[in-house]
């Protein structure tokens, strides 16, 4: 085994993986695909050879999955081609269009008689603008408002004067405050006739998740994307990699516009469909019954089925599907800033989920990302370096010096920070991030003895790369050799405020990170969950949180991870589904909560304010 292991750690190709299971097999596998994807080896094979052939096989798997989802979508569109949407949720009333529309005619109202009309805006401005959520709500975009309406005419301009991409982005740099916004907006202008059928557009929809998806399938289809991506530039006259990324999946879709929809809207709808499909999306499919103008009498064999499981799989190739980001867009914002960040707030938001998921929206390799849980017993020879037993020698034990996980980890970041430092120099932040950025998570952060496993390394985090240069504490033992946190490594940690050994953050330590609360979301528990009233349910959910925060303290709230495993039937939440849920998965915790305040028969009290207040209220009881 040792043979094989030297063998394996000759191979120098940064995409390359190996690991042993439970049963000692050996598996290789390509580090952006993951370890789902592998294949067995054992010390008799060319390992360069069988990597290769691993390659291949991947490739050609992600083109039939590909080719598969191109069929899929193209008997949807000859069913439901009179459609404005291919998501099921924007789905019920048909007229997701007719809602974007109002954007293009209440921008010309909002300038009524060249006086800056702040009213219109403030009515159609959050509803209309998705992206305006990540980047400021109206009141805010509205504090300076003479900048709002000049970045809104640049905007209008812009349009105006572009006939690409590429022109249109160049436009936009003159947009301060905005960008994000700036383009969706952009892309929306273009129809302002409101008439339907939509004319051609002359640029797609350029936001973070639909690039960042086109350029997955650019990346998932070419073995060797950055020879091709160079090779289209050469050989046409597209200037950026966003449009390359467009054309090229446009070009492989081989989908024009219908005749009621144009072509870079078809293939946002088919990117956003990639970027957002979730394996219950299928059961939806089949509750809503959404194949009432197909044939199919079997609902799995609707065109609509198809297209939804066509995507799925294909996202799920390269672990895609199911993972859903909580802002991504103002997660990014906050790395383009902050290197060092905790994450904390009351048990149940999904903060280790939350952070997850974001790095692995944005991380091409799956090498880029380590997750470890921190506990009592955790050192700093476990995170840095420390001596320890490396066998048995003449009958002795052997000591050596070895490195902990974060110093390891450091090291493999070390071999990107070039790459790093020239994409950010060239103002491209968010390829620099995919393609060359490290992410330790350190889950439960505050429960190990913090200033010991950190020892002398609050330096160098607070002075990235060179410039924090230390000497830890070993070493004489490497002949002094400096060690230094690179420029592209973030340290994401997480923490439960409730837990007592939160006082183990000392204040030198604390001020090296910055501090981001989650709280509850009941727009995940409304996204989430599939029923009627889900509505009242969200409301029964805040009302009980508000009547503990009020009671108990807002720290005793419950997340809404806690909310989600509601259990009905008939997609009809009952109230004797939720006093179910209140006394399996509440009653117990909320005992403990109230233990420090209340003598047992005041605490049962309590418990029974909170479970008759955790109800689906009743219309006539709105009315009250």
């Amino acid at each position: 085994m040792s043979d094989l292991k030297t063998s394996l750690n000759a191979i120098k190709d940064k995409n390359f993986g190996y690991f042993f299971d439970k049963d000692g097999k050996c598996y290789i596998y390509h580090t952006k695909f993951g370890k789902e994807r592998k294949s067995e080896i054992s010390g008799n094979d060319n390992i360069e050879s069988k990597f290769e052939n691993l390659i291949h096989n991947i490739y050609n798997e992600n083109k039939d999955k590909f080719n598969s989802l191109k069929e899929a979508f193209e008997n949807y569109l000859k069913i439901y081609g009179d459609k404005s949407t291919i998501h099921i949720k924007f789905d019920k009333d048909g007229e997701f269009l007719q809602t974007k529309s109002k954007i293009v005619d209440n921008f010309s109202k909002t300038f009524k008689q060249n006086n800056f009309n702040d009213e219109t805006f403030k009515q159609w401005w959050d509803k209309s603008i998705n992206s305006a959520r990540m980047q400021g709500n109206a009141t805010n975009l509205l504090k300076d408002k003479t900048k709002l309406a000049d970045n809104l005419e640049k905007i209008n301009d812009a349009v105006s004067n572009s006939s690409n991409l590429t022109e249109l982005l160049a436009e936009l740099e003159n947009v301060e405050g905005m960008k994000a916004t700036a383009r969706e907006l952009a892309y929306w202008m273009q129809f302002r006739d409101g008439k339907f059928p939509l004319k051609d557009d002359k640029f797609p929809l350029a936001n973070d998740a639909s690039v960042n998806t086109a350029k997955y399938i650019f990346e998932m289809l070419n073995e060797n994307s950055n020879n091709e991506l160079k090779s289209i530039k050469e050989n046409s006259n597209i200037q950026n990699n966003e449009q390359a990324y467009f054309d090229f999946v446009l070009k492989k879709l081989e989908v024009e516009r219908t005749p009621n929809l144009p072509k870079y809207y078809i293939l946002d709808q088919f990117l956003n469909l990639i970027d957002k499909i979730k394996n219950s999306d299928l059961a939806l499919i089949t509750k809503e019954k959404l194949d009432k103008n197909d044939e199919s009498k079997d609902i799995k064999q609707s065109a609509y089925y198809k297209l939804y499981q066509a995507a799925y799989d294909f996202a799920n190739l390269c672990g895609k599907a199911d993972i859903k980001s909580n802002d991504l867009e103002g997660f990014k914002k906050l790395l383009k800033t902050h290197k060092n960040i905790i994450f904390h707030g009351i048990p149940g938001t999904g903060k280790t989920y939350t952070i997850v998921n974001n790095v692995k929206n944005i991380i091409k390799n799956e090498n880029q990302m380590l997750i470890t849980q921190f506990h009592p017993s955790f050192s700093y020879e476990d995170f840095i370096e420390g001596i320890k037993p490396a066998g048995i020698e003449n009958g002795q034990l052997k000591l050596e010096l070895k490195n902990g996980i974060f110093r390891e980890f450091c090291d493999k970041a070390k071999e990107e920070e070039k790459g790093f430092l020239e994409k950010l120099e060239k103002g491209n932040f968010n390829e620099a991030l995919s393609d060359h950025g490290y992410f330790f998570i350190a889950d439960e952060i505050n429960r190990a003895e913090l200033s010991r496993v950190f020892g002398e390394l609050l330096y160098a985090l607070e002075y990235r790369g060179e410039k924090g240069k230390i000497k830890t504490q070993y070493a004489s033992m490497r002949d002094d050799e400096d060690f230094y946190v690179p420029e592209n490594m973030f340290l994401l940690g997480t923490m439960n405020d409730l837990d007592k050994s939160i006082d183990s953050f000392d204040l030198a330590l604390r001020r090296r990170f910055i501090w981001q609360e989650m709280e509850c979301d009941y727009n995940v528990i409304r996204d989430e969950i599939y029923a009627n009233n889900i509505e009242e349910y969200a409301q029964a959910c805040k009302k009980l949180n508000d009547k503990i925060s009020k009671d108990i303290g807002e720290k005793y709230q419950l997340g809404h991870s806690y909310f989600l495993k509601i259990e009905f039937k008939n997609d009809e939440i009952k109230d004797s589904d939720m006093k179910k849920l209140f006394s399996n998965r509440f009653e117990a915790l909320l005992k403990e909560y109230l233990r420090s305040e209340y003598n047992e028969k005041e605490i049962q009290t309590q418990l029974d304010s909170l479970k008759k207040l955790f109800v689906i209220e009743k219309n006539d009881d709105k009315n009250k």
